[in-house]
C-alpha cells in the first residue's frame, strides 16, 4: 500500500535514476559539437565587418606567427594559436597597434587535454577592442613537463587575479606576474583540482588555525531585543490581564 510519505521518499530516487540513464545514454541523433554548430550559424549569417577586417589584419601582420583555429562556441569569433615563446610579443602588439587596439582582457582560463593531445595544456585568452568592437581568442600551449608561459599582467591589470586563478586550479605558472599565489584555495593545499588527473577522493592535510582563538568569542555577541510583543493566549492579552489583576484584588 502506497502512502503519501512513501511516494515522497521514492520520488527523488526515480528522478535520479532517470537522470543517470539519460546521462549514460548515447548522444541523440543529429547531435553536433558546439563548434560545428557555431560554424554552421556563421555560414548562414553575415560576419560583422569589424570581424572580417580583423581577420585580414591578423593575416597580414602575423603571417607565420599565428595559426588560425576554428571558433569553438561563438558565431563570429576569431581564434588563433601561438607558440608560448612568441605569445608575449604577440599580445604586446595586439594592444599597442592602433589598428588592433585590444585594450580589454576579458578572461584567462585553461584546458587540460590529458591523454588526448600534446602539449597537454592550453591557456585561453579572450580579448576585446573597445575601440574597434572586434574580439579575439588566443590559445597558447604549455607542456606537462614545463607548464609555464609569460604573464600578461604588465599589459592588462585584469590578468592579476585571472592568472592567479589558473595557477591555483591548473598549476600553470606565469613568468613575470610578480605575485603568483593561490587565490581560491589555501597555501597548504596539495595539487590542482581542475587537472584531469586530480584524485576525486583525495584528502588534504589538516592544518592548524592561523590565528587560534584563546577563548570563544561568540560569548561577546549580544543583540538586544528589537521588538517586545505581548503574549497572547486564546485571543486574550495575558500581559494586560496580569497588570490589571492587582487592582481587581484591592476592590
Amino acid at each position: 500500500m502506497l502512502t503519501t510519505r512513501s511516494v515522497l521518499v521514492a520520488a527523488p530516487f526515480q528522478v535520479i535514476n532517470k537522470m543517470t540513464s539519460f546521462l549514460q545514454s548515447a548522444p541523440a541523433p543529429g547531435y553536433k559539437p558546439h563548434h560545428l554548430e557555431a560554424l554552421k550559424r556563421r555560414e548562414e549569417r553575415e560576419v560583422p565587418e569589424a570581424q572580417k577586417k580583423l581577420e585580414s589584419l591578423l593575416d597580414s601582420k602575423f603571417s607565420g606567427t599565428i595559426n588560425n583555429l576554428p571558433p569553438h562556441a561563438w558565431e563570429y569569433g576569431t581564434t588563433v594559436g601561438v607558440a608560448a615563446e612568441k605569445a608575449f610579443e604577440l599580445f604586446k602588439t595586439l594592444k599597442a597597434d592602433p589598428q588592433l587596439a585590444f585594450n580589454m582582457l576579458i578572461d584567462v582560463t585553461a584546458v587540460d587535454w590529458l591523454d588526448r593531445k600534446e602539449p597537454r595544456f592550453e591557456i585561453v585568452y579572450q580579448l576585446l577592442s573597445l575601440t574597434h568592437l572586434h574580439r579575439l581568442c588566443v590559445k597558447v600551449t604549455a607542456t606537462e613537463e614545463k607548464p609555464e608561459v609569460d604573464s600578461v599582467r604588465p599589459l592588462w591589470d585584469a590578468a592579476y587575479f585571472l592568472e592567479r586563478e589558473v595557477f591555483d586550479m591548473y598549476g600553470i605558472k606565469f613568468k613575470g606576474h610578480g605575485d603568483l599565489r593561490r587565490t581560491l584555495l589555501y597555501d597548504e593545499f596539495v595539487g590542482h583540482p581542475l587537472r584531469k588527473d586530480y584524485p576525486i577522493r583525495g584528502k588534504q592535510p589538516r592544518i592548524e588555525l592561523r590565528i587560534p582563538e584563546l577563548r570563544n568569542t561568540a560569548d561577546d555577541l549580544h543583540r538586544g531585543e528589537l521588538v517586545s510583543l505581548p503574549t497572547r493566549r486564546g485571543g486574550l492579552n495575558i500581559s494586560a490581564l496580569n497588570e490589571a489583576a492587582p487592582n481587581s484584588e484591592k476592590k
